[in-house]
């Protein structure tokens, strides 16, 4: 079980540096990720250190990260906070987060501020006695109310963002951005798990019940569940490294000047309208859009932009979605080659297959959709 620490504590690092050193579009969003990923490579690393039998090796590494450790509710609130508003604005409320952090390292200085015998005798008995390291009294809190308030401030944290949150997935739905609703859904309802089963962990133990560890099977099941949270927690951008450029929102107008209808819609979107439409263009002339595999991922790739940013700006641009602007180019392409005699000489598959659908019946059914007729019809009228 040692080894699993070390391993989400390497996993925790690389994706932070790969976070701090991205060039993203919410710079925001992506740096308060990468502070959640630090504080938790550093908290798993100081677990392994511990369960391992290391402390004495590292007896440096035990009070400091008190304060860090406090802190992990405040990227988790301002990383769902950027993502949902992509932007941040200080408000003076958001100082109530860092409340733990502010308690913890007045505590963790009280330590150091005593003679270093303290420290040492700290150390020596949470090597000796693991069991019993979590009662000891810092300054106003111990270690397990530390812990307590660490994870119900993360929890409440997260209970507050929930109105924003709900919002933003409508959105999202109405938008059908999947990649990124399962992406903002299930980090969230992990952070939920987290803050959660640690909270039940640390009450068990300052009020000294056993409500968790009656029997030994429901104690594997929580400890086995809180694993594969702090597992899926780790590994989970790996599965979405487009998410993490951030997500396009409207952009408010902060100047008093008139702009154009031009301007306007700009700022909307929040993207160069005119200049992704000429390079869709671009694209389309150079008749990608009519290869099979041709999809969402390619396009943005060749725009440079990620994913859900063309989604996005599609839906709300043009109110389609991918699926429904490729189908459109491929008919028109349809539409002139049987303008142009091609009907004549070649079945409805080789048309088919020369606007980029995999068969007939696919082609027939968007043909149908976008111009309200059939092939055969649509050729007899031509």
């Amino acid at each position: 079980m040692q080894n699993f620490f070390l391993v989400l504590a390497v996993f925790g690092m690389v994706l932070a540096i790969s976070f701090f050193a991205r060039k993203s579009v919410n710079r925001n969003s992506t740096f308060f990720l990468g502070a959640f990923y630090t504080i938790f490579s550093i908290y798993t690393f100081q677990t392994y250190v511990i369960e391992s039998g290391l402390l004495l090796k590292f007896r440096w590494f035990y009070v400091w990260p008190l304060p860090l450790y406090n802190l992990i509710a405040a990227p988790i609130f301002f990383y769902f906070l950027t993502l949902i508003k992509d932007e941040f604005v200080w408000r003076w409320r958001y100082l109530l987060v860092f409340v733990p952090f502010i308690i913890g390292f007045v505590d963790a200085l009280n330590v150091y501020a005593k003679p270093q015998e303290v420290y040492d005798t700290i150390i020596n008995n949470a090597y000796l006695k693991p069991g019993e390291r979590l009662a000891v009294q810092y300054g106003f809190l111990n270690i397990n109310q530390h812990y307590v308030m660490r994870f119900l401030w993360q929890f409440l944290a997260l209970i507050g963002l929930l109105p924003l949150l709900l919002d933003f997935i409508r959105n999202l739905l109405k938008e059908k951005d999947r990649k990124l609703l399962i992406w903002v859904i299930s980090l969230y309802v992990l952070f939920i798990l987290m803050s959660l089963l640690a909270t039940m962990f640390a009450f068990e133990k300052l009020l000294k019940i056993d409500f968790l560890r009656s029997t030994a099977p429901i104690l594997r099941t929580v400890n086995f569940v809180f694993y594969v949270v702090l597992f899926a927690i780790g590994i989970m951008p790996i599965y979405f490294p487009s998410i993490l450029y951030g997500y396009p929102r409207s952009k408010k107008n902060r100047t008093t000047l008139t702009t154009t209808t031009k301007e306007e819609e700009e700022l909307k979107f929040g993207l160069d309208v005119d200049g992704l439409m000429n390079q869709l263009d671009t694209i389309k002339e150079s008749g990608s859009f009519y290869e099979q595999d041709f999809d969402l991922t390619s396009c943005a790739k060749a725009l440079e932009i990620p994913p859900h940013h063309l989604s996005y700006f599609l839906n709300q641009h043009l109110g389609l979605s991918f699926s429904a602007y490729r189908n459109n180019i491929r008919i028109e392409k349809g539409k002139t080659l049987i303008a142009l005699g091609y009907m004549d000489r070649n079945t409805i598959e080789a048309l088919a297959q020369q606007c980029g659908f995999a068969n007939r019946s696919s082609f027939s059914k968007s043909f149908k959709k976008v111009t309200t007729m059939n092939v055969t019809e649509f050729a007899a009228n031509n």
